[in-house]
């Protein structure tokens, strides 16, 4: 089975579906990472150019390049059986257009509700398949229904105490600082990391610029008790924080409050907290995590992902592995 994927910097997450693709017998796997396709400007003229063109034209110098790069790559593919776009509204239509001739089944996995990015909605006629977490879309839009995934299949340890969150600046903001007081307050250990490409001082708030590695998250939440997870505005599903908290086994505080319908809630792991006035209790950051039975996690591991979007299920002799090329 031929597969290719094309995606953004995803944060990991991808990169982990791409990890768990590579272990499936007798599939050849194109995996296109857009944030590696660099773009180089040749002077400052050729930047004010684009500049220019963007402002009067709506054309982008760098996004045709990304384009040009991600068709070269494909016209020397043989025609694939699937191929999955991560954030097609980072893509030119004309890409995604050429992108439909070389395959029969052209999907995508809409990282966001369209409430946060609008321009999906325009996308969809590019699109046999289109896979949303977010609820309300999938109720508006007739969307298929796929929740995140656990990330990783590993064993944390469990001797971690404290509050871990990461994420970008945005109107979370606010809700953080309050949540990162309160820890302080109680004399909790907390690790909240925002990144922001402009300075910003923060007493209770480590701000970063640069990205931070997959595996210094990792670390992170293996040194954490808890994991925290702000909902974006106008986000209705359930975030990748929330499968990190269920398959590494943390604690979580979140402000999604329709995690409560899912089958692995349960209060004594989970507080679901008010975005405006959160409020956390002292009793749930010191009590230990109640085990979620491995029947109801294994429906968010990558392998139900995999077999739900690609339609293939592992076989447990590989006898021809698979390749990434």
């Amino acid at each position: 089975m031929r597969i290719t994927i094309i995606s953004p910097f995803s944060f990991g997450y991808i990169d982990s579906l791409v990890l768990k693709l590579l272990e499936y017998p007798g599939i050849e796997l194109l995996y296109i990472n857009t944030h590696e396709i660099q773009y180089q400007y040749l002077s400052v003229f050729q930047r004010l150019k684009n500049v220019w063109l963007k402002n009067f034209f709506g054309r982008n110098l760098k996004t045709e390049f990304t384009s040009n790069e991600i068709r070269k790559k494909l016209e020397s593919q043989p025609k694939q059986d699937v191929i999955l776009v991560i954030r097609p509204d980072k893509l030119e239509t004309e890409l995604l257009s050429m992108l439909k001739t070389k395959t029969p089944s052209l999907r995508t996995f809409y990282f966001d509700g369209t409430g946060s990015i609008p321009e999906q909605i325009n996308l969809v006629p590019f699109f046999d398949i289109i896979y949303s977490y977010d609820k309300k879309d999938v109720e508006q839009y007739g969307f298929n229904y796929i929740t995140n995934f656990i990330p990783f299949d590993v064993n944390m340890k469990k001797s971690g105490r404290g509050v871990f969150n990461i994420s970008s600046y945005d109107k979370r903001y606010e809700t953080l600082e309050k949540i990162a007081l309160q820890l302080k307050e109680m004399n909790f250990p907390g690790k909240i990391i925002v990144r922001k490409e402009k300075a910003l001082n923060s007493e209770n708030i480590n701000v970063v610029k640069n990205y931070i590695s997959l595996e210094e998250v990792m670390n992170y939440m293996e040194g954490s008790s808890i994991l925290l997870d702000i909902q974006k505005e106008n986000q209705e599903g359930l975030s990748f924080r929330v499968f990190e908290a269920l398959g590494y086994e943390k604690k979580l505080i979140t402000t999604n409050k329709d995690i409560v319908n899912y089958d692995f809630y349960n209060p004594h792991n989970i507080l679901v907290i008010d975005r405006e006035k959160p409020y956390i209790p002292k009793n749930f950051l010191d009590s230990s995590y109640s085990t979620v039975p491995e029947e109801i996690r294994k429906k968010y591991r990558r392998e139900s992902w995999i077999k739900q979007v690609f339609g293939i299920s592992k076989l447990p002799v590989q006898n021809h592995p698979a390749s990434v090329l």
